[in-house]
Parts: structure tokens; sequence; C-alpha cells
């Protein structure tokens, strides 16, 4: 019956809108006067829109559909060029002309119908609405289907292929592509599913014991406790015993994601008999796998770019998006969230996604619009017979609870920790269990000023401990090492800086340098400081003698301790307890609790673009209180969670306001991201980050270059781009997107970037074209700048944004 359903897809090609299209055809057919008098250039040309047509006619009318469920499957069918038409019950009503274009269109396609679920089996009638699973299932694998179809390596065009080796031909395709079973290796024990084959802590039997068919999971526990190994033995289990038909691990960011991908082939390797390759899937990850591109069919100059299935293919399959297909695959949340929204081809990611096992690392971090996301996801992916396992090292009790739908009278936590929660596919609550901990480990946490911070931490450095030192944002960790560059003396160590305003090839030598000095084995460790930004906070196994911080929100804090002594080792550096060190504000706290919020704001600097002004305030609060000087991990953990979230009393005024404005903001979030979950709009743009996150700050994609001709760009790192007529040129672009580093939109006048005709077409979204005269430092030619900013290049910081006067990194706070 589906497979049936899905072989009708493109009916609608029969019709003079679509015939007319190929000239050559017509004439081949001596067709032409028939289709200039009959006026088919005048008619439907869109044959997604003609399928649905035919297709919503004959399920109600020949095989007893109900009307609304008719509609909906043929809407569905009707989609496989990613966007959906609705019309209602009444239908698509096609021009009246069609009747009179010299051939009797409608018959055909009705005859042709018959044909095909004659061959591939009956259609009985089912029941679909809109929020049937099934409804975005089938319309995902049509849509796949008909990408594999249109590939001339397997189905040439020009020539038949003889029935009796079409299947090995599909099992073919399906095996290169990656979309086959998994063949897995059974009964291995937790020690032989991972590389290190270490036996399983209390958290990670447990999991397995908690843990036995599709539903929603969390595990919540400390950092370093093995949730990544528990999550992954508990995939495992579900596979092997036919519960689920693949893994996708979804990460927070492009970063995170890099480093479990690692981890995650290493655990597929051992577990798998046939190798097989994890995919990564985020925005960058074409620039590390080198994928071989799917070979479309040669398409007719008169076809719309939405009417080229290969076309279309090609760019999936050629491109991250295919990792989400493949039978285990990692990757950044946005990649699965695009199935929440009304993304183009967003049923792809449902078809994709279902009945794997899907796990969320890091749920704690994310906004309300894309929180609101994720809760919309996990509805999507119960319902497709999915197992959701929701990892986290520091969720509120309250947040918890809202991603296991539970209301307030059911069962409570009461702050325990660890604790594995969820609820089974069919909706049952499992019994809770709680894991037993961890050794307690003491925190000792400073308050301390930022220049009495730079010259300990230099201190501790010389004597040979490595420090990670993590600030909110760009500029700040620029400043802070620069001032600890002064610090270093004629005693040289090494000193480094992480963050997001480097080119991807430059970020990505830095990253693996320093992932391999403070890694867990310590094979490369020695006194250093490394000075970073969030993106050093998640599911990042590094492990330092002693952390700075700047302030942020609870939960942030606590996952930067979490790289604090992370492992076992001897002859530490630095005093016992370790110590997690939180830079000092300019105010004090009884001075914030006196403040206006808009003094506050300012006090608080370009953090407050980063993180809520209130939410700082509140976790200022908490971690100032006398008995948080030290903290024990992992029994401290909830309690100073609920705390910081929970309601305050005696709240000053000031910090009211900053409260409810952060609750006007996070209801519009939650209203945008309804909005962007109504599949029934007008498709959005299919990208990573762009309908997943609230971008309120605008970027644009800069181009670091050395200099450029008429025929070629040479890049930074000294690799070319070239431009060979309009062909799209696959080196070319990869070359661009590595020297490639995205800067604030505010720092352009008002004519905005200027416009780069021929790197344009190799961007998504607003680019332009940099020049450096050299490639450790220098100022960095880019037109349309504000005259007060400078944009400065240096090997070491990364770009600067400057003030065209004092030469000083601009202020960019303005309330």
């Amino acid at each position: 019956s589906i497979v049936a359903l899905t072989a009708i897809h493109d009916v609608g090609k029969i019709s003079p809108g679509f015939q007319q299209k190929c000239p050559a055809w017509l004439e081949q057919n001596e067709l032409n006067k028939i289709a200039s008098n009959g006026g088919w250039a005048s008619l439907e040309k869109n044959h997604a829109k003609v399928s649905q047509y035919a297709i919503q006619g004959f399920l109600k009318n020949e095989i007893k559909f109900g009307c609304s469920s008719a509609a909906y499957l043929a809407a569905a069918l009707g989609a496989h060029h990613g966007r959906l038409n609705w019309a209602g019950e009444r239908g698509i009503e096609l021009h009246p002309d069609e009747e009179f274009s010299g051939i009797p269109w409608g018959i055909r396609r009705n005859n042709t119908i018959q044909e095909i679920v004659k061959n591939f089996g009956d259609v009985n009638p089912f029941n679909v609405n809109n929020d049937s699973p099934e409804l975005w299932w089938i319309a995902g694998l049509t849509t796949i289907a008909d990408w594999i179809g249109s590939d001339e390596r397997f189905f040439p065009a020009d020539k038949p292929i003889d029935p009796e080796i079409v299947k090995d031909r599909i099992r073919s395709a399906i095996k290169e592509l990656g979309l086959g079973r998994l063949s897995l290796r059974l009964n291995l024990t937790f020690r032989q599913q991972f590389k290190d084959g270490f036996k399983p802590n209390d958290l990670q039997c447990k999991a397995l014991e908690a843990i036995t068919g599709p539903g929603v999971y969390v595990i919540e526990a400390p950092m370093g406790m093995g949730k990544t190994e528990a999550a992954l033995s508990v995939a495992y289990k579900l596979m092997e015993s036919g519960k689920a038909t693949g893994l996708y691990f979804a990460l927070p960011t492009q970063a995170t994601s890099n480093r479990i991908h690692e981890r995650v082939a290493d655990f597929a390797e051992n577990i798998c008999i046939d190798k097989v390759g994890v995919r990564l899937i985020h925005g960058n990850s074409w620039l590390i796998e080198n994928i071989e591109p799917m070979k479309p069919v040669s398409s007719s100059p008169h076809l719309d770019k939405d009417e080229s299935d290969a076309g279309t293919g090609r760019r999936w399959f050629a491109s991250p998006k295919r990792a989400i297909l493949a039978a285990i695959g990692v990757g950044t949340i946005d990649q699965a969230l695009l199935g929440a929204v009304a993304a183009k081809h967003f049923f792809v990611r449902h078809f994709a996604l279902a009945g794997k096992v899907v796990i969320i690392d890091e749920v704690h971090s994310y906004d309300l619009y894309t929180g609101t996301l994720i809760e919309k996801l996990i509805g999507i992916l119960e319902k497709l017979g999915c197992t959701v396992i929701i990892l986290s090292a520091t969720l509120t009790e309250k947040r918890r609870m809202k991603l296991l739908g539970q209301s307030n009278d059911d069962i409570k936590a009461d702050e325990k920790y660890p604790f594995i929660s969820g609820r089974t596919g069919d909706g049952k609550y499992i019994l809770p269990v709680e894991p037993s901990r961890s050794q307690e480990k003491p925190v000792k946490v400073k308050f301390i000023i930022r220049k009495k911070a730079t010259e300990k931490a230099s201190v501790f450095a010389r004597k040979g401990a490595s420090v990670l030192w993590v600030c909110d944002t760009v500029d700040s960790a620029q400043k802070t090492y620069l001032e600890l560059s002064d610090h270093k003396e004629n005693i040289i160590f090494p000193l480094g800086l992480l963050h997001s305003r480097f080119p991807f090839f430059r970020r990505e030598e830095l990253e693996n340098e320093w992932m391999r000095r403070l890694d867990k084995k310590g094979e490369h460790r020695c006194g250093c400081i490394l000075v970073s930004t969030q993106i050093v906070e998640q599911s990042v196994d590094l492990d330092a003698d002693l952390m700075v911080s700047e302030l942020a929100p609870t939960d942030m804090l606590l996952q930067r301790m979490g790289r604090l002594w992370r492992h076992e080792r001897e002859n530490r550096q630095t005093p016992k307890p370790p110590e997690f060190w939180i830079i000092q504000e300019n105010h004090t706290l009884t001075e914030y609790k006196n403040m206006d919020a808009k003094s506050i704001m300012e006090s608080f600097g370009s953090k407050a673009w980063v993180y809520e002004p209130y939410i700082l305030l509140r976790s200022l609060n908490e971690w100032k209180k006398p008995k948080r000087k030290i903290l024990k991990i992992p029994s401290d953990i909830r309690n100073i969670l609920n705390k910081t979230y929970d309601q305050m009393k005696n709240e000053p005024l000031s910090w009211q306001k900053l409260g409810d404005k952060e609750f006007v903001k996070e209801r519009n979030q939650a209203f945008f991201a309804a909005m962007a979950t109504n599949f029934w709009q007008p498709a959005l743009p299919d990208e990573e980050g762009v309908q997943t996150r609230l971008n309120e700050r605008p970027t644009v994609s800069l181009i670091l270059s050395l200099n450029e001709n008429s025929k070629a760009v040479e890049l930074l790192n000294g690799t070319m781009a070239k431009f060979i007529n309009d062909r799209f040129d696959l080196p070319s672009a990869r070359n661009l997107h590595r020297n490639l580093v995205r800067i604030p939109a505010w720092i352009f006048t008002d004519k905005g970037p200027e416009f780069h005709e021929k790197i344009c077409k190799y961007i998504f979204g607003i680019s332009t074209i940099g020049f450096v005269q050299n490639q450790n430092n220098s100022k960095i030619a880019v037109a349309n700048l504000k005259p007060e900013i400078t944009l400065q290049w240096d090997k070491f910081l990364g770009i600067q944004i400057l003030n065209s006067e004092t030469k000083e990194v601009y202020d960019e706070c303005r309330f």
C-alpha cells in the first residue's frame, strides 16, 4: 500500500505544462502543433501540484479515502521537492484549458495510477491527519526514493535497465549511499563496546536497566561521570534487540560534535561487523569530510530549479545533510531541529530519524526559542518510534519535568542527583532511579579581581600548572590574552587563545593543539594557559589544574567547573582542593541591589548581550553566599541550580524590572518558535542555525584574502578559489569556507557589506571579502566599514574589532 502510494508521486508529469518544457521531445513526437494550438505553455508547469491534484482525486473517488485523509496524503506525496501545498479538501484547481489541450490528460493520469497500483499492490484506505507521524514519514520516503532513482550511476537515463537486475541496482545504490541496515556484533559486554575497555559504573549499569525500549529518558549526572558511554551502551542494546534502527548523537555546537564524533566512531567500530563510516553532520562538516558527489541527471535548461530531482538529491547526498540519513551519525542539534520547523524537506529528517536512538546532549544550554523547538522535536521523535535520551549535568527540576511532560503533581526528584527518569513509548513514567554518586569532590570558589587573577594564574603556569580561562565574549578573551602576555616575563609557557573569530583553518589548528595539550592522557601536559570563550565548556574532555571564569549563569559556571581536575592525576601544581576563580564584577552585590536596571546592564558590559542580566544577577547572588565558598560536586549541583532559578524573596525593584524584561523576551521566543513549527507555511530555508536559533545580532561572512584577480582569489592560508565561468568548483568552495570568519553586521555603514558577485554563490547569506598584506599580522581592508572601526588580523588573536583612533578593542555595548 505504502509502496504504491510512493510510486505514483510523479504522475503529474503527465500534463501539458510539464511536457512542453522540452521542445526537443515535442518535436520528436510531432506534438509541436498540438502544444501550440492547445496553449500548453500557459498551463500548470509544476508537476508536483498536478500530482497532488490527481492523487487526491484518485484516493477520494477510487479508493474511498475520507476527504481529509486524501487531502493530507496527496499534499505529502506532492511535496517531494520540499514544499507543501495545502489546498484543503476541495484540492488544487487545474487550469480548465487542460481539457481542451488536445490530449485527455486526466484520463491518462488516472490510467497510469491504476496500472502502478496494479503492479505494486492494492491501496487500502486509512486515516491520517495533520499530526500523523506516518504522513511525514511517507513524504520523506517518497523524496529519498525519488532522489535515488534520479542517480545516473545506478539508473542511467539514456538506456533501459533489465528488470531482472533492477533490485541489484537498488541494493547497490542503498549500500553506496550508506542507507543500509547495520550489521551488529551480538552479545557484547559493556567493556567490549568501548575502545578503552573499562568496567561500567553504577550510573551506566542503572541506565541499561532503566531504558529498555522506545520513549523519552533523561540522564542527569555530573560532568565526567560517563553519561555519553551510558547512552551509547543503551543504544547498542536497543539496536541489538531490534528496538532501534540506528543512532543520531546531537550536540549544541560544531566543536563538541567534532570531538564526540571521534568517540562514536570508535564505538561503532567495536559494535559493527562491517566497517561503518560514522557521519559528521553540521554546517562545516563538509570541510572535514571529503564526500563523493552524486552524479545528477542532465537537466533540461527549461526545467525549474525546484523541479530537478537529481540536482536536489545531489545537494543532499553530497552535503552534511546526508549524514542524518546514515545508520549512525553525529552532529549538531540544529540538523535534527530542522525536522521540527517548516524548513524545506523537513520531512526527510522525520524519515531519517524514525526508529533511531536520538541522544541529545547538554540540553540546559539552549534559550527558550531553541528549547521550545527541542520539546517539539521530542514529541515528533516519540511518535516515530524513537528512543530519545537527554543528557545533562545541569538541569533544573522544572526543566526536566517539562521535557518529560510531567506536571507539578507528578513524582518529584526531591533534589536527588544523579538521576535517571523518563517515560516509555506508551506514555507510562518509569520508576525514577538514583545511581550512586561518584566520590564527592570539594571545589573552592573564589571571587578575584582581574589584575590579580592574571598575575596569580601566570605564577601557577610557570610552576607547571595547566590553566583554563573562560570568557563570555570574543573581545574579552582577546583582552585577557593580551594581559596575560605581559606576565610571561623571561620564563616562557604556552599561552593560547580560542574563539569563533578565527577562520576555520586556523581554529582547527588551535583546537587540535590545545585539545591534545589538555586531554585526559596528559602526554603533552606542561605549564600553560588557554584563554577561550564558551566553546570549551561543553562535551569537551579537557582537564585543567586551575579554572578561571567570568561571571555566567549558574549552569554555565558548573559546566566550566567540570573541566577542573576532571581526571585522577598526580603532582598537580595547584592547591588542594581545586580552585575555581570567578572574575569580580565592577560592583559589589550590595551595590547591584541598589542600582537601576539600565546601570546594571551597562555595568555587565558585553556579557549582557550574551546572557540575560537578570540571570547573571541571580547567579551572582547565589554564588556569593558564604556557604558557596566550598562547593561539593556532585551533591550541591541540584541545590545551587534550583536556588538560582527559584522565586527570590524581597527581590530589588530593578531586578524585578529586568526579570519582567526577560519574561517578555521568553514569551516572544516561544511565540516565534510556535510560528516556525507550522509546517503549512511557505517553506523556510533549510540551513543550520537560520530557523533553529534566534540570531539577535546578525553577522556577515568575511573571506580573508591576500590578493585577487579576475580568475581567482588567493586566500589567507595560501590556497586558491578559482572562478571558472559559472561552474561551481568544489575545491574552491572548500577553500573559501576554510578562510571564512563571521563578524558582526553592526560594524558596517548603512550601505552594508560590499557585494562580491564571484564568491556569493559559494557562501550562504551576506558575505564580503577582506584583504590582508601578510598572513601573520595586518590591517584588514574591507569596504563600507564604519569610519570609527578598524579590523585587524593577527595569527594569535584572530580578528580584532578596534577603535580607529585609540587602536583599542571597540566598545560594542550600546544599550
